[in-house]
């Protein structure tokens, strides 16, 4: 009887120290990343592999320049073991929200800024509030400076994971220097070498690949246009026989439509990927397959040869 008393003791001691310890680990002893956009978790999901668990707190289609974290996020990230962000240009709430949620004070989160620009340098937008213009990633190979940042970031709070992390950036640093090569090529013998787009999110890429671009907006796409703007992109368009007006996707742009009515042009997609749709990750979307779309846009609105 004793001995089937001291047999039940020990199971449940088993069972509740199970308990805990899936209590400690909920993603199996995974690394648990936070990111902010749609190109960071692409790249922490091809670097990390089945290593780490995943949580993006810019939900699918939200606007990255309007998002603000609920509580629910900052408790995300104070939990993780590292988060993963841009850069203040476009989290902008990322730079108080140490002081505010304690989180340097309790928590051993590794922060990761995948962006290092300086103002004076890398100011792509045209007007008087341009700031500083994040969308790096645009850019492949600035991109792949994202990721060699984030691959140190998971180093650091995995240590064991060095080679498989190492080995996964490796395969996809081959791919972004191949999708390099193939927009270069694809853009480099151009009839036109000047777009119009509805939000000037394409600095970075358009200094990597020899166009410039005419924004409706400013770097955010919320920017209200100005009188100047419209008048200098039709002037523009009729100098240099613009047909095309760039928009993005997840925005209603009624401006970009009086436009294309005034001067007759044709409306497409050129994304900014800040964020994909719900839709668009349901039919299978990278940022591999729409940077892809955007060189055929570009080449198209550009008359490539």
């Amino acid at each position: 009887m004793k001995f089937a008393r001291i047999l039940v003791i020990l199971l449940t001691i088993s069972i509740l120290t199970g308990c805990d310890r899936e209590l400690e680990e909920p993603d199996g002893g995974k690394i648990k990343v936070v990111t902010t956009t749609y190109p960071l978790t692409f790249i922490a999901e091809r670097i990390g592999g089945e290593r780490i668990s995943i949580v993006q707190i810019v939900k699918p289609g939200v606007e990255a320049h309007d998002f603000a974290p609920a509580p629910s996020d900052v408790i995300q990230i104070k939990e993780s073991d590292i988060f993963i962000y841009n850069h203040p240009s476009l989290e902008g709430w990322s730079s108080g929200l140490i002081d505010r949620s304690n989180i340097s004070a309790d928590s051993n989160t590794i922060w990761v800024q995948t962006i290092q620009l300086e103002e004076s340098d890398k100011e792509h937008g045209h007007d008087e509030h341009a700031g500083i213009d994040p969308h790096v990633w645009l850019n492949p190979l600035d991109y792949l400076e994202q990721s060699e940042r984030i691959l140190s970031g998971l180093v650091e709070a995995d240590p064991q994971g060095s080679h498989d992390y190492t080995r996964n950036a490796d395969a996809l640093k081959v791919e972004l220097l191949a999708l390099d090569k193939n927009l270069s090529e694809q853009l480099s013998n151009c009839d036109i070498t000047s777009i119009i787009v509805s939000h000037e999110a394409f600095g970075h890429m358009a200094e990597r690949y020899g166009f410039d671009q005419i924004g409706l907006a400013g770097l955010a796409p919320d920017f209200e246009s100005s009188p100047s703007r419209l008048t200098h992109a039709i002037k523009t368009m009729s100098d240099l026989g613009i047909n095309h007006i760039l928009q993005e996707p997840i925005a209603t742009d009624e401006l970009s439509k009086t436009l294309a009515e005034e001067t007759g042009a044709e409306i497409d997609i050129l994304h900014p990927l800040e964020s994909l749709s719900s839709t668009d990750i349901e039919s299978g979307e990278t940022y591999l397959s729409v940077m892809k779309s955007n060189g055929n846009v570009l080449s198209k609105a550009m008359g490539c040869n």
